[in-house]
């Protein structure tokens, strides 16, 4: 279902398409190039661009004579957000109908966007005059060529990625990084891993500093409960006002590992007020599931700025990744706080998920709308072979085992890279997404489920798998930055006693 802004606007009357064969094929026979609207449910620019670009009657007549539209949220394609993602919401890119990319811009103006529409147009009728033909990049090329290089000791990998989220943290403010702040409850959770090996006292500071910062800054949202996505001020001022499923169980698990560590009180309120933000506003019993996000937007034409006078919107879709990263830390709850609730809405949500969410060719579907959509991809497979790990772990159940082994030999038959490493998705499709990626984050979660199935279930074979996804990255990983924290803790696992 493709969703527009929930302000007055006309851009349902372009004649959208959703990712889909029939749209390329359309823009073969008619001749036209295509474009992608890459957006996010939480995105007032992309919302602004609904209002404003996409509603403009030219543009509009544009869009609709001279090429054919695609719209894709990044939540609902992950795959396609990996691929073509310009530094952020909304992504406007143009292709030919064979995968060339054209052009590619953030977010434009009514006029600014007419004036890119023409000029894209006639830059396309001089490419077909002049019969040229470029084959899109080979990502694959890129790949091989890193996995080619010279392979390092995991201590000494390890070591780098310590290193270089170290040298990210705000020593003053928290988080990482001077400029804006993105919450990164994954980089939180690498450093408690590291303080836990280490016993190094730097980590467990600077989570502590992260977490009390935020909670007493503006991207707590102290009045409706949770914390929003980002903020624009270093000091965690100036919030973006949106929350997400996914950064709330992270938040949530960071503050009950630094109590069950510390049993510092203070922290095992603030993941008490978690929970209960995500019972009260993320939380559909109807299903049960968690919805995935909160998001708040002031009445047309208003200009204030507190957060009473917005009104709030909720994305109602269920996502397998963020629900199975809710089921992990609700049941962490319930094993630090004593919350035997939460052990029975964890294990509620899963089943649902499972039940609901499940292939005919046995891989977890990405999101559930009503019905379950875009199977086979891994970030699905390992967030959920996890959660049903754990599951297994607290509830005793031998079930939740046999399906966590279902997921992992999914991977291991459908995703495996030959060169090392898992790919992001199972099958190669036609059109814009004929490569498949093998990605930092999603191989560290892969490595990580592999590794705790290979203690739940004692076979030797898991710990192997996870030894595959490790051994896909070998170069210098101070590129990678905050997002190889999750493949830092899996790589910690590994090489632990």
């Amino acid at each position: 279902m493709i969703r527009f802004s929930p302000n007055q606007n006309l851009a349902h009357l372009i004649h959208w398409f959703e990712w889909e064969n029939d749209a390329f094929q359309k823009a073969r026979e008619q001749d036209k190039p295509v474009m992608l609207f890459l957006s996010a449910f939480w995105c007032r620019y992309c919302q602004r661009m609904d209002e404003g670009a996409f509603s403009e009657r030219e543009n509009m007549a544009l869009l609709n004579a001279y090429f054919v539209a695609l719209r894709v949220e990044n939540a609902t394609r992950p795959d396609i957000d990996a691929r073509y993602n310009l530094n952020g919401w909304p992504t406007v890119a143009f292709f030919t109908s064979s995968g060339e990319l054209l052009a590619a811009v953030n977010y434009l103006g009514a006029d600014e966007f007419k004036e890119l529409l023409l000029n894209v147009y006639m830059g396309y009728q001089r490419k077909k005059a002049e019969n040229h033909v470029t084959e899109p990049a080979n990502e694959s090329e890129a790949s091989r060529a890193r996995q080619a290089e010279e392979e390092r000791s995991p201590a000494s990998i390890l070591s780098e990625i310590s290193s270089t989220i170290m040298a990210l943290a705000d020593r003053v403010n928290g988080g990482f990084g001077n400029g804006q702040k993105f919450i990164h409850p994954e980089a939180n959770d690498f450093l408690l891993s590291r303080y836990e090996t280490t016993r190094d006292c730097a980590y467990l500071d600077h989570v502590c500093l992260t977490l009390d910062r935020m909670r007493n800054g503006p991207i707590h949202d102290a009045l409706g409960g949770g914390y929003f996505r980002t903020t624009t001020g270093a000091d965690w001022s100036q919030p973006h006002r949106e929350k997400l499923l996914a950064e709330q169980a992270g938040l949530l698990t960071n503050c009950l590992d630094v109590f069950r560590i510390t049993q510092r009180s203070e922290y095992a309120q603030t993941a008490e007020e978690i929970i209960g933000y995500l019972d009260k506003k993320l939380f559909d019993p109807s299903k049960p599931g968690f919805r995935g996000c909160e998001d708040f937007l002031r009445p047309e034409g208003e200009a204030r700025t507190t957060t009473d006078e917005f009104f709030t919107i909720i994305d109602d879709y269920l996502y397998t990744d963020a629900n199975a990263q809710a089921v992990i830390a609700y049941l962490e709850a319930a094993a630090t706080l004593g919350r035997a609730d939460c052990t029975e809405r964890a294990l509620g949500v899963l089943e649902f998920i499972w039940s609901r969410g499940r292939s005919t060719e046995g891989s977890m579907h990405h999101f559930y709308d009503g019905r379950p959509r875009l199977a086979g991809l891994l970030i699905d497979q390992a967030r959920m072979g996890t959660a049903l790990v754990q599951a297994y772990s607290a509830a005793g159940d031998i079930e939740y085992l046999e399906r966590a082994r279902e997921l992992a030999e999914f991977i291991r038959t459908r995703l495996t890279n030959p060169d090392g490493g898992y790919f992001d998705l199972s099958v190669c499709a036609a059109d814009l997404l004929k490569l498949r990626l093998t990605e930092i984050e999603q191989n560290g979660a892969a490595a990580w489920f592999f590794l705790k199935l290979a203690q739940a279930a004692n076979e030797p074979k898991y710990r192997e798998a996870a030894r595959w996804a490790l051994r896909a990255f070998s170069g210098n990983f101070i590129s990678y930055g905050v997002h190889a924290a999750g493949f830092g803790k899996a790589l910690g696992e590994w090489i632990s006693p």
